[in-house]
């Protein structure tokens, strides 16, 4: 990018980008304390810090989440991981040895506010890692393997995995992805949408007007999808949508061949009782009963 920015650290986040491939090259330790400890500076609710952050260097351990977790090979090869978990236990067992009441994972104001403070944690510690001239890549596929994570890392009870974040000095830092504007994501005052037409061409925009061939496999891959969600009539009218376009547009690509929607879905109920199986009970809907004074 070629911008005139007002600081380096304005330059930093414009021009970040997610790295997934890096030299074979060890981070110091004293460099991966300084970033890390630039996470743990972040905000955060209460300064409650409900967060845990495990540190992956063995290649074994790798290897399981690849081989195990189904993840992407750039996690073997990555110098460090870190994954990003929920922690509960670690308040929990402090507020009990200072005799306070705690309820964290019967709340699910608790499980909210934590969420967002341990993503801070984990953006904090890549802008940092950015700083010192490395690069990181977010691994968003820890939600698959929620049973996995817990025990290969032997996760009890108030501690839930988040995300994985992968970092290392890049072989060549990439490009930052074009990105949508203030016009499309900031709303003056109250939500307003967008006229249909404007909001088409800021994601043609930002996607360079990306198309994608009609081979057989893609528009077979389209059609089950569209099948599966709104019935065979609502898959023929867009297939032939795309027949008569010419091409497939990236919202098609995207929710047809990549994040298929039919399979977006699936694993509602096992995600439920992933919670339960971690301590996480608000999930059941239940408010916890406040006992009568006496």
């Amino acid at each position: 990018m070629n911008k005139n920015y007002s600081n380096e650290t304005m330059k930093l986040l414009y021009e970040r980008a997610s790295c997934r491939a890096f030299q074979n090259k060890e981070i110091p330790e004293n460099v991966l304390n300084e970033i890390i400890n630039a996470g743990l500076h972040a905000a955060t609710g209460g300064n409650l810090q409900p967060y845990a952050i495990i540190k992956i260097v063995e290649d074994e351990t790798k290897k399981r989440l690849v081989n195990d977790c189904d993840m992407q090979n750039l996690v073997a090869n990555a110098p460090v991981n870190l994954l990003f978990c929920i922690d509960w236990r670690r308040i929990g067992r402090w507020a009990k040895a200072c005799n306070a009441p705690f309820v964290a994972t019967k709340s699910y104001r608790h499980f909210w506010i934590a969420l967002q403070d341990t993503v801070i944690c984990a953006q904090n510690i890549c802008t940092a890692a950015d700083a010192v001239g490395l690069g990181s890549v977010y691994i968003g596929t820890v939600e698959s393997c929620f049973k996995e994570l817990k025990s290969i890392f032997n996760l009890p009870e108030g501690v839930f995995p988040v995300v994985l974040v992968s970092l290392g000095y890049p072989i060549e830092y990439p490009a930052p992805a074009n990105k949508l504007g203030i016009q499309a994501i900031v709303h003056e005052e109250t939500y307003k949408d967008l006229d249909i037409d404007t909001l088409k061409e800021l994601h043609d925009e930002k996607y360079n007007y990306k198309k994608f061939p009609l081979n057989q496999s893609n528009l077979s891959q389209i059609h089950e999808v569209a099948s599966d969600i709104g019935g065979k009539k609502y898959a023929d009218e867009l297939l032939n949508n795309i027949e008569t376009t010419g091409y497939i547009n990236m919202a098609q690509r995207y929710f047809g061949l990549h994040y298929k929607a039919n399979w977006s879905c699936v694993g509602n109920k096992d995600f439920v009782d992933t919670l339960l199986a971690y301590g996480f009970t608000w999930i059941k809907g239940e408010d916890f009963p406040v006992k009568n004074k006496e």
